[in-house]
């Protein structure tokens, strides 16, 4: 499979006609679906093999071993081996039709969910009945159908993932480009359309001058519509500053203009766990809060610039300056592909990669930022979490089956920032930044000069 992999890259596609072209991408298409179908069997051999030989440790364990291998989050792997013993075992036609390329992992995603509350028979049923529509349906197209059948075969199943669908109801955040950011509110369907109505309504009524209590200023509806509903969320009024602390990395150079003068003033700013931020807008978010609403911390690097310096602890759990080095350092889970936030998250861990009740110490050094469902993981037999090495920060994980995956500590700035030698080089001392004193002076200039 590595030599076939590897043949694409020299295949000539200048040489082919267009409708070669077109046709190589077809069968590519069909390749990729041949691939999930075989990654599927693979995937539940796992499984099975991991039943007989250890029974309790089936669950998280082998689809974080498959997240990894796939370069995937690990509820992204819960998925693939729920999808895998769904079409090895219980959806004949639709991993029929996968393997021939004639519909997509995708679409066999959408079928397997919508189909999930029934029982072993009725699934077969589903399967039976959408066979032959599949090869001309999209994804969503396929779910639909077989949702369709499902509420036909089984209302009360059907009835029942609504109801536990609604206690799954939660608010998750992630990262969007240019700055943005989605906050997304799961929950009843009837209450969140209500919620959205009640939202336009207000928006429409600013935008056309019908609120005394606050003007359009040049907004539209949308822009309105979300100012006031991050507003409400966040507890304030109208033109109020944000209560709730938001870490903002940057360098005295990019925020004040001092510091090292052979760094950049528009070196980007980092949000940890949501990525970068152009310095001009950091300087803006920085001046538009004011002084009395913004609190500085010094951060000390490594002569490189790139890590944060160690920091240790007699406390056996990870507190206060300690914990929040571990944020700014690991920025999201450490486990290679996982990427969940760990700062503001009740579901994330500082975590000992050397297990404190072995005698590892609460230390910067031995410390990993991880979320709860890998930190969890990473207990189960077989599993193992190592430093390698200390700055950059590099975390060695080995999984059940024998193979091994590193992470390594993203720059303080964020991955793109680095400018100086690989870690691997033996990098030239910078010169020590002045005392604290002038860094106060361009504080206060900073938010007394013009906006």
């Amino acid at each position: 499979m590595a030599a076939f992999r590897a043949s694409l890259a020299v295949l000539d596609v200048d040489a082919a006609s267009d409708h070669e072209r077109v046709a190589l991408v077809a069968e590519l298409e069909r390749l990729k679906a041949a691939a999930a179908a075989c990654q599927a069997r693979a995937t539940d051999a796992l499984r099975r093999s991991r039943e007989v030989a250890a029974p309790q440790d089936v669950g998280r364990s082998v689809g974080s071993e498959v997240a990894l291998a796939r370069r995937e989050s690990p509820s992204s792997g819960d998925r693939h081996v729920g999808l895998a013993r769904a079409l090895v075992h219980e959806m004949p036609c639709l991993m029929a039709a996968l393997t021939d390329g004639v519909t997509s992992e995708w679409a066999a995603v959408e079928v397997v969910r919508e189909t999930a509350t029934l029982t072993r028979e009725d699934r077969a049923e589903v399967d039976r009945r959408i066979a032959d529509a599949l090869p001309r349906l999209g994804a969503r197209a396929a779910g639909r159908a077989a949702a369709r059948v499902a509420a036909e075969l089984d209302a009360a199943s059907v009835v029942r993932r609504m109801e536990a669908a609604v206690r799954s109801r939660r608010v998750s955040v992630r990262p969007a480009p240019d700055g943005m950011a989605y906050l997304t509110v799961l929950g009843p369907l009837r209450e969140v359309v209500g919620a959205h109505a009640a939202l336009l309504r207000r928006a429409r009524s600013v935008v056309g001058g019908q609120c005394e209590d606050e003007a359009p200023g040049g907004r539209g509806v949308g822009a309105v519509s979300a100012d006031t509903a991050l507003s409400l969320l966040s507890g304030r009024t109208h033109g109020q500053v944000q209560p709730v602390e938001v870490q903002l990395v940057m360098t005295d150079r990019a925020l004040l203009g001092t510091g090292d003068a052979d760094r950049g003033v528009d070196e980007p700013a980092r949000v940890p766990g949501h990525g970068s931020v152009p310095a001009p807008v950091a300087r803006a978010w920085v001046r538009d809060a004011g002084p009395a609403s913004v609190w500085l911390r010094r951060l000390y690097t490594a002569p490189d610039g790139r890590d944060l310096v160690a920091m240790d602890s007699r406390r056996r759990t990870f507190l206060g300056g300690l914990r929040r080095m571990l944020v700014l350092r690991d920025d999201v889970c450490t486990t290679p592909y996982c990427d969940a936030p760990i700062v503001h998250a009740d579901h994330a861990h500082a975590d000992h990669a050397h297990a404190g009740q072995d005698g590892g110490p609460t230390s910067a050094s031995n410390g990993n930022g991880k979320c709860l469902r890998c930190n969890l993981v990473k207990e189960a037999p077989g599993w193992s979490v190592a430093v390698t090495r200390g700055s950059p920060h590099e975390i060695l994980t080995r999984t059940p089956a024998g193979h091994s995956h590193r992470s390594l500590a993203p720059p303080l700035l964020g991955w793109g920032s680095e400018t100086h030698p690989p870690p691997d080089a033996d990098p030239s001392p910078e010169p020590v930044l002045p005392p604290g004193s002038v860094l106060e002076r361009q504080v206060d200039w900073f938010f007394t000069s013009a906006a």
